[in-house]
Formats: C-alpha cells, structure tokens, sequence
C-alpha cells in the first residue's frame, strides 16, 4: 500500500475520485488504492460470516451473558488487554474468537448453527 504525502495537493483527502481511486484514511495514515465493486453473491459462507458477526457484535454491545459467560466490563477490559501489541482492539479480537468457535465446517461448506458461543478468555477457543 503506498502512503500518500498531501494528497491532491491538499492535507488530507477521502473519497473517490473518477470511479477509479479511493482516499481514505487508517489509523492516521493516508492511503489511495483501487476504488472496490463489492459482489454480494450471499452464498452460504457469506451469509453465515454476516450472521456470526450480528450476532456477536450485539452480544459485544450489549453486554449479553452467552451461555455461562457474562459480556461485561471485566470481560472486555480482557480483551482489551489480551489485544495490547497486536494492530487490534479488545473489540477486534473478540470478534475473530467468534468467528473461530462458529464457522464450522459441514461437508466443505462453512455455516453457522445460530447458537453464538464465545470463549470463556480471550484467546481460549471452546
């Protein structure tokens, strides 16, 4: 990724521009790279990804108790600090925990049961 230095002759810059470059920025650095077309086929995998991500982005925001384990403060400091030296936030690596315990794998397709489980700490996969 290449770093921009007063993109269009400007301090700062983000959107696209001509349908062909994007500006944006990450984490205080300024980027330009392809502008993207996603594709939404929603095949089975995507749609289970979309619905492990609801699902446990609620149960973040909520502070829901999962099975035997409570989503509280204790639980996101946890992570947060679990997250510390890594480029994710207590938040981030919550979430790929998730997606680590429920995307499971039946018959070479990737689905989800509907069921969110989550890791009693961070880090420790059921």
């Amino acid at each position: 990724m290449a770093k921009t230095t007063g993109p269009l002759l400007s301090l700062g810059a983000s959107g696209s521009v001509g349908k062909t470059l994007t500006y944006s920025t990450w984490k205080g650095v300024s980027y330009v790279r392809q502008l993207v077309k996603p594709t939404y086929r929603n095949t089975t995998e995507q749609m289970a990804v979309r619905d492990i991500v609801s699902d446990a982005s609620i149960a973040w925001k909520n502070g829901t108790t999962v099975g035997a384990t409570a989503i509280d403060a204790a639980y996101k400091l946890a992570y947060t600090e679990a997250a510390q030296g890594q480029a994710l936030s207590g938040f981030n690596l919550f979430m790929k925990d998730c997606m680590s315990i429920n995307l499971v794998d039946t018959v070479g397709v990737k689905s989800y049961t509907g069921t969110l489980e989550i890791a009693t700490a961070p880090g420790v996969l059921v």
